[in-house]
């Protein structure tokens, strides 16, 4: 009986210890191993991606290794940094001057400046008249010229009018110089302009230059030596229309008529009577 008894106190003892063990909370293992697998994977990944550019994990519940990678490739545009200036960063006025001054040719001071001789018409003709709506053709030939012109202008200048008239500018220079005005035309496209009844002086000269300029030695000179006349033509007006003769019948009035008969009358009777008197002393004597 006494074994039984001691068993049972130790039973009983057992029982206890429990109760006082339960009472304790006991952390969950599998959640520590979890946590111990995870950051050991987690460190072994961050390495493997370290070394590799690829991210290692781990599936807890199967075992398995994902791997996962990532490109991290980045695109960008790369500027080129060019700059194009287009300025020259020349003064123009000074380059057009250096420039000219570097293709200026200066020929011996002894020789005479380049001129013009008029051709058509001629300049010893009679002062020229145009009729204001007809065309106008002049040509002219070169001398002592040794610097050939880019282009010429032409002028026509009126005194009277203390104006000039542009008939035409920058015409390409030729050897035979010619040049053909439509009076007409010009008068209906300048109405603020209009040429007039009167003398003209031709103006002739070098683009490049102006028509105050003094020319140089081998130099095209200004040319003002032929002087022309314009008129505006009258309308033809028909005989039926009102024209009369100053010295026809028909031009007279009856006034007049009557005047002329008594002076026709008394011209005749003078000269009977001058006749008669003549006679009648030459028969006396």
């Amino acid at each position: 009986m006494k074994p039984s008894q001691t068993l049972g106190h130790l039973a009983v003892a057992l029982l206890s210890m429990s109760s006082i063990t339960s009472a304790f909370e006991w952390p969950n293992l599998d959640a520590l191993i979890v946590r111990a697998d995870k950051t050991t994977t987690s460190t072994a990944a961050e390495k493997t991606t370290a070394a590799t550019g690829a991210d290692n994990t781990y599936n807890l519940n199967t075992g398995a290794q994902v791997t996962s990678t990532a490109t991290g490739k980045q695109t960008g545009k790369t500027t080129t940094g060019k700059t194009t200036a287009t300025g020259t960063g020349k003064d123009s006025g000074s380059d057009s001057n250096s420039t000219a001054a570097a293709t200026h040719t200066t020929f011996n001071a002894a020789d005479p400046a380049g001129s013009i001789v008029m051709l058509t018409p001629s300049t010893t003709a009679d002062l020229e008249l145009y009729k204001i709506g007809d065309y106008v053709t002049w040509g002219w030939n070169y001398t002592n010229l040794q610097a050939t012109p880019t282009a010429i202008d032409i002028l026509a200048s009126c005194s009277f009018a203390t104006r000039t008239f542009t008939l035409t500018q920058n015409m390409t220079f030729e050897t035979l110089g010619s040049y053909t005005w439509d009076t007409g035309a010009y008068q209906s496209s300048h109405l603020a302009a209009q040429l007039l009844t009167e003398e003209y002086t031709l103006i002739i000269y070098d683009a490049e230059s102006s028509v105050s300029a003094t020319a140089e030695a081998g130099y095209l000179d200004t040319f003002d030596g032929f002087t022309f006349g314009l008129y505006a033509g009258q309308s033809y007006t028909p005989l039926a229309d009102g024209w009369t003769c100053a010295t026809c019948s028909g031009a007279m009035s009856d006034m007049e008529k009557r005047a002329l008969g008594f002076a026709v009358t008394m011209s005749i009777i003078t000269v009977l009577s001058f006749t008669w008197f003549a006679t009648g002393m030459r028969l006396t004597l």
